[in-house]
């Protein structure tokens, strides 16, 4: 399996961060240390690495989708016998409809746009004898081209189909420019629009195996990542309606992958641990609306809830769950989690971090945590240990640094003091404020 090394500078709370991603990766550290900026950094060059081709494909469907719907427009005013005639509505979704699957597919977008051009010509070569002169006007305003002026004008038709076919052809050059030279400035720009990031690192950087993906000049492509899913909080369950895209990704990943898609055996051995840890399982049910929803539902009775409706600590095994369940964990996924620990038992906690040595053990999952919790730093630490898995494991501790408001992660190895040191200031304030009576 392919090991990351992952870097950022100078950015909001993280004054340098250099993280190897090649099992599981803690990070640990006082709240505003940058931990959730690493996370969604990360989920971002992953993601945007893998979806770059696919991302500007669909950009190039909709500008010749936006073409075609013009001659929708315009065609209402052509005969009107005319007036039922569909094919332009067709043409754009069949556009907007096909799936990116290399050079091929951009040839097929082409093609359509072609066809439906070349139609909407046809007919209006046919009624423009019959056509007012203010329809005309109407049509060239809605098609933004010069005014048709005379009735007959066979000329300004082929001209105008010329025009529209140099654009498609345009278009698809410059989709196919983007694809091979991949520059890095529409990856900041996706992030922008995507995301609504403002702002970006001074320094960012991203190794596979010592190549680097990101440069000043492009972003390269990823041969042993697909994803990464980024879960911040298990409430994401209990939203229905979320401007937030981490949740709603979560959501859509839960309900909408194929049924019938053939889990590995590693991945049904850990259902079957999720199960009997939680006691029951999650089921998918439709609404009277065909739509999906998700339940749980406990084995010694058989009662069965709204999966929002679940205890919290449910969620938490319940995401991992259905994300097996659905084939999204394998050796080509890296799972990041914000404190994975929120609203679960002690008991869980271990459970949990257990799960995810397995994981990454058994399936090859690669896994980056934000704990602030001794127990799941130490079952990680243990588990890990005991699972022959260690060596791919790697803690890193956010240290503030003199004179700024930033903070260093210091890579521990394996060795946690340090993070138990840090814990304990807790303590120390309990006893601080206990001694002083303090109000």
């Amino acid at each position: 399996m392919s090991n990351y090394k992952y870097k950022i500078e100078q950015y909001h709370a993280i004054g340098k961060a250099d993280i190897a991603i090649n099992g599981i990766t803690v990070l640990a550290g006082v709240n505003g240390a940058g931990k959730s900026t690493l996370a969604r950094w990360l989920y971002y060059i992953v993601n945007i690495s893998n979806i770059y081709e696919k991302n500007r494909f669909e950009e190039y469907q909709k500008i010749l989708g936006n073409e075609i719907r013009k001659y929708e427009i315009a065609k209402k005013e052509f005969a009107e016998s005319n007036d039922e005639l569909d094919v332009f509505n067709k043409a754009e979704k069949s556009i907007l409809n096909i799936k990116y699957n290399g050079i091929e597919t951009a040839d097929e977008v082409l093609n359509i746009y072609t066809v439906a051009t070349k139609q909407f010509c046809e007919e209006l070569k046919k009624d423009l004898p019959t056509m007012s002169q203010n329809a005309l006007t109407r049509i060239s305003y809605f098609l933004h081209v010069e005014r048709i002026s005379n009735k007959s004008d066979d000329l300004w038709i082929k001209r105008f189909f010329e025009e529209r076919t140099k654009i498609g052809l345009s278009e698809k050059d410059n989709f196919l420019l983007f694809q091979n030279k991949r520059p890095i400035y529409k990856f900041y720009e996706m992030i922008r629009k995507e995301y609504h990031e403002t702002d970006r690192p001074n320094s960012v950087s991203f190794q596979e195996d010592g190549v680097e993906i990101l440069t000043d000049r492009k972003i390269g492509s990823l041969l042993g990542l697909d994803d990464a899913i980024y879960i911040d909080t298990p409430m994401a369950l209990s939203i229905t309606d979320s401007s937030n895209h981490f949740w709603n990704e979560l959501l859509f990943m839960l309900k909408n992958q194929d049924e019938n898609i053939d889990i590995s055996r590693e991945a049904k051995k850990m259902l079957k641990r999720i199960t009997l840890i939680t006691g029951g399982e999650v089921v998918e049910k439709k609404d009277v609306f065909g739509q999906k929803e998700l339940f749980y539902t406990r084995k010694s009775d058989n009662l069965t809830i709204k999966l929002e409706n679940a205890a919290t600590g449910i969620k938490t095994f319940a995401y991992i769950e259905q994300l097996l369940r659905k084939g999204y964990l394998t050796n080509r996924t890296i799972l990041i989690i914000d404190e994975p620990e929120a609203h679960l038992h002690p008991q869980w906690i271990v459970e949990f971090a257990r799960l995810l040595v397995l994981l990454n053990k058994e399936i090859g999952l690669k896994i980056m945590i934000a704990s602030h919790d001794p127990d799941m730093v130490s079952a990680i630490r243990y588990v890990s240990e005991a699972e022959g898995t260690l060596d791919n494991t790697n803690f890193y501790l956010a240290e503030p640094n003199e004179d700024t408001e930033t903070y260093t992660y210091k890579h521990l190895g394996t060795d946690i003091e340090s993070i138990f040191e840090s814990f304990n200031m807790a303590l120390t304030k309990i006893e601080m404020y206990g001694a002083n009576s303090v109000r």
